[in-house]
């Protein structure tokens, strides 16, 4: 993500935990990033900036959060928070990319696909 605008999120593990079809849209606006997918999973949070002579990588530092109309998980109860935690490092100048995040411990591979430019 090198740029404010609209990006494409897929998922291309061979599990799909994050659900059909597999996409999340976020917005990257000034490091804050915000999303959704079609399961009505709402995403947030930052993006970190690490320069370290020519290396530049960014650090995604977010949640998601299930909506309270899904059904708990097993094990779980009503009262307990359905957010969990969005970690990793991606190519900052790349516009597609496919790399490797940890959605709480688990890794999931992704896709991300910058769609374009927001407007002011």
């Amino acid at each position: 993500m090198c740029a404010d605008g609209l990006y494409e999120i897929a998922f291309s593990g061979p599990r799909r935990s994050l659900g059909p079809p597999g996409r999340a849209l976020l917005i990257c606006r000034a490091g804050r990033l915000f999303g959704s997918d079609p399961r009505g999973r709402l995403y947030r949070g930052r993006l970190r900036v690490y320069a370290s002579q020519a290396v530049r990588k960014d650090f995604i530092n977010a949640v998601y959060e299930t909506p309270p109309r899904v059904k708990p998980v097993p094990g779980t109860t009503t009262d307990m928070l359905n957010v969990v935690s969005i970690s990793g490092e991606i190519d900052a100048l790349a516009r597609n990319q496919n790399t490797t995040v940890l959605v709480g411990r688990k890794a999931v591979d992704i896709e991300i696909t910058y769609l374009g430019p927001l407007s002011p």
